[in-house]
């Protein structure tokens, strides 16, 4: 089995005189998943502001995630959430870069429009590769022996670690209303 990261968005729909204990639920099986080798970050979306949330998972791969997926005390809790949502969950499990733009307003999960997802990117890559420069300047400068075109392969891991699980899941979230048309939770 491959060993890519793997994201699961997951779509309910609260019963609306169950939101608060719905919400104390989700804090909870969040805080339960974290605790499980591979755990990459979870997000809470609640579109339109409606009765509608969507609930995303991140593990390294997809062993670790099937770990958690199988587990007594994951299941203790979607008993739990059962109880207060309308109908059937949807879910669907995403790998690779796609799970940047994961979340989406149709029930389908469709990306945004390519050129929103290249805007977003730009805003976020920009700054990121000035930091990173910024931040690396004295190491990459230690690093003289190493012929400057080739510097990049020492700044490009922390590029992508910090796009992927840093500022991509943030720049999803600020940009939600733009990219899906939805405002994130709180």
């Amino acid at each position: 089995m491959e060993n890519k990261q793997i994201s699961v968005v997951v779509d309910r729909r609260v019963l609306p005189e169950k939101m608060d204990i719905f919400k104390g639920y989700m804090k909870s099986i969040i805080d339960a998943s974290s605790k499980f080798p591979g755990y990459l970050g979870g997000d809470v979306i609640n579109p339109e502001e409606s009765n509608r949330y969507i609930i995303i998972f991140r593990f390294a791969s997809q062993k670790e995630l099937d770990n958690w997926t199988n587990s007594k005390e994951r299941q203790l809790w979607v008993d739990k959430i059962d109880q207060v949502v309308e109908k059937t969950t949807k879910m669907i499990s995403l790998t690779g870069l796609e799970t940047w733009f994961s979340v989406s307003k149709s029930n389908d999960f469709v990306p945004p429009p390519k050129y929103k997802m290249a805007i977003v990117t730009y805003l976020a890559i920009a700054p990121t590769i000035t930091v990173v420069n910024l931040l690396f300047s004295n190491f990459l400068n230690f690093l003289n022996f190493i012929p400057k075109h080739l510097l990049i392969f020492v700044t490009s891991p922390f590029m992508v670690i910090l796009m992927t699980y840093l500022v991509m899941p943030m720049m999803t979230k600020l940009f939600a209303k733009y990219l899906y048309g939805v405002k994130k939770n709180s």
